[in-house]
């Protein structure tokens, strides 16, 4: 199965107190047989936190991580045109919109955000009750 993984399960595995961090490393290790997916949009979205939060030393480390946990995908001016309706019809983020978009492409996305469950032809995975 192809896995569209949503930023918020790399950031629950980067963030030292977070309440879903185990169920993220769980996430993986019973997953582990599947094809897993990102974008860069995840890349910019942990990278911006780590910048935001002074761990800006661990940043490429990070990246270089989610890079040797699944395949990184770009996203084009389609993928953008389709995010904003989305966003529109449904009053998501522009970052939640695209990872949506991406996620149509895929098998599930997974993550943890209800808000993809309101989205018509999205299967969502949620990480944090496995």
């Amino acid at each position: 199965m192809r896995l569209y993984l949503d930023a918020d399960i790399f950031l629950a595995l980067i963030k030292e107190k977070d309440r879903f961090k185990y169920s993220a490393k769980k996430f993986f290790s019973v997953y582990k047989a599947h094809e897993f997916f990102t974008s860069t949009l995840t890349c910019i979205e942990v990278w911006f936190y780590l910048h935001r939060s002074g761990m800006r030393d661990k940043a490429l480390d990070s990246l270089r991580a989610i890079n040797s946990i699944c395949e990184i995908i770009e996203y084009n001016l389609s993928d953008m045109e389709n995010a904003v309706i989305l966003s529109e019809q449904h009053n998501l983020t522009p970052a939640d919109a695209v990872h949506a978009t991406l996620g149509m492409k895929h098998d599930i996305i997974v993550s943890s955000d209800s808000s993809f469950d309101k989205i018509k032809g999205l299967k969502r995975l949620d990480f944090s009750k496995i």
